[in-house]
């Protein structure tokens, strides 16, 4: 009988499956790496684009702060001059009233009538003045009173002097007038 002597045979074979284990660890190390390194690059790219969508943002955020501050100092600008303009148009409305009162008081002023003093101040108007009687100071009240202009009239006093009586009206000037 023929005697075979197998044990190079399978020493063979076993260090062929030991040379393909370590070929096969190699591999799955070397595949390994890779994919760890390809995760790695993934990851820091994903961090760039981050990175550059939140500068894109704070630059985005900045132009609009910008614009919102030049925004609000427009604003206040166009408060201001809201101001003026209602400023300017209520001088403008004003601004024939001194002159209504004066001819006013022209028309009303009766014969026998001497004023001192006029004084305006706001709405409220002063006159002091001489008339030759009461009676002339009346009527001097009752035309004003027609007038457009004048409204509440008030006599404060009258005192009888040599010279004729000494009279102190106050009226108040209408906002309105025509």
């Amino acid at each position: 009988m023929l005697r075979l002597n197998l044990m190079p045979w399978r020493e063979r074979q076993r260090q062929a499956a030991n040379q393909r284990l370590r070929l096969m660890l190699v591999g799955a190390a070397v595949l390994a790496l890779c994919a760890v390194l390809l995760m790695d690059q993934l990851a820091r790219q994903r961090v760039r684009q981050h990175a550059m969508a939140s500068h894109a943002q704070r630059v985005a955020i900045q132009a609009l702060q910008a614009q919102l501050s030049e925004h609000e100092r427009i604003t206040q600008a166009y408060a201001d001059v809201r101001t003026q303009v209602a400023a300017l148009a209520g001088l403008r409305t004003q601004q024939g009233l001194p002159s209504a009162v004066f001819a006013d008081l022209e028309r009303a002023m009766p014969e026998g009538v001497r004023l001192r003093h006029v004084e305006m101040d706001g709405s409220q108007l002063r006159m002091a003045g001489i008339a030759a009687s009461s009676a002339v100071v009346a009527q001097l009240m009752r035309e004003l009173e027609r007038s457009g202009v004048l409204r509440d009239l008030e006599l404060k006093h009258i005192r009888q002097q040599p010279g004729g009586d000494e009279f102190l009206l106050l009226a108040r000037v209408s906002a309105v007038w025509s």
